[in-house]
């Protein structure tokens, strides 16, 4: 019960922005009639006699005045529907986490529909905090989570080069000499492991080669992001070559980009595809598949 009603909470959400983004530009309160009126982060009020069509507002609340008419449907997320005294809406009105007043000779025509969610969810926060604050929590959340995880990488970035320097500069290095390279290598592995999720899902090989894959596919991402940033890092400091110092400053750059809005995230994405195609591509796991292949023979042989 309550996963369903999550899920009707989300797909309001997700309905009401779209209906947003359609619209282009937020309609300002307008005596017109006929015509939908679209909020985002405000009250929606329909002044007395004011005929109107669809009435939507995010964040905020939908107030119908004295023999105010809605020729559509008034749905507020994030906030109530009040209907004063002879206030009229032949659609349904919709109050996605808030509440549905009205006041005598109130008519609606379709359904009066009350979506609540728990104390902490995200229309509470839309009510509590309003659509840019909610956002901005988001984001400091998402923002926290990436600089933890980026200094995870550079502790680990910082081994890899004390310990075996070479790896990573060879990987680093395979990106500046073959980006075409890299970036096919990192999108058909991604793909092969999509595909071999797909085939393999749910079977009993799947559950032991799928968690394994994942695996190798982590560590494979974490090396690659080392030596994306180490890649950055030289092109900025021209005065070593691939040194720790390098590195940090790659780490930056990356942690700085994962901060951006929207377009960081995409950034990073691509930026972790490179990465991750020139681990793929670089000379110690060339090495590695052909010692492989090699072994292949004389095993069966044996055999």
């Amino acid at each position: 019960m309550a996963h369903n009603r999550k899920i009707r909470i989300f797909a309001a959400i997700v309905l009401a922005l779209l209906m947003l983004l359609l619209s282009g530009t937020v309609a300002a309160q307008t005596t017109t009639s006929n015509r939908d009126i679209i909020h985002f982060g405000s009250d929606i009020t329909i002044a007395e006699n004011e005929v109107v069509n669809d009435v939507t507002t995010i964040a905020g609340s939908v107030i119908v005045l004295n023999n105010g008419h809605v020729t559509g449907d008034a749905v507020a997320v994030g906030g109530d529907v009040r209907l004063k005294a002879g206030a009229k809406v032949d659609g349904d009105a919709t109050a996605i986490g808030g509440e549905i007043f009205q006041e005598e000779g109130v008519t609606i025509g379709g359904d009066a529909v009350t979506i609540t969610e728990e104390d902490g969810g995200i229309i509470q926060g839309l009510r509590r905090w309003g659509f840019w604050g909610l956002l901005g929590r988001i984001y400091l959340i998402n923002a926290t989570f990436y600089a933890l995880f980026m200094l995870a990488v550079g502790i680990i970035g910082i081994v890899l080069m004390l310990l075996v320097p070479t790896f990573l500069q060879s990987i680093a290095e395979t990106i500046n000499q073959k980006p075409l390279l890299s970036i096919g290598w990192g999108l058909g592995g991604f793909i092969a492991f999509l595909l071999l999720v797909i085939l393999i899902g749910g079977s009993l090989l799947g559950s032991i080669l799928i968690p394994i894959t994942t695996l190798m596919l982590g560590l494979a991402k974490l090396v690659g992001i080392n030596a994306i940033s180490l890649f950055i890092g030289e092109k900025i400091l021209r005065n070593q070559r691939y040194s720790i110092p390098q590195l940090l400053v790659g780490i930056v750059v990356m942690a700085a980009i994962s901060l951006i809005p929207v377009f960081g995230g995409m950034a990073f994405l691509i930026l972790t595809i490179f990465g991750f195609g020139g681990v793929l591509a670089s000379p110690w796991m060339m090495e590695q598949m052909t010692n492989f292949r090699h072994k292949q023979p004389a095993l069966s042989a044996d055999d």
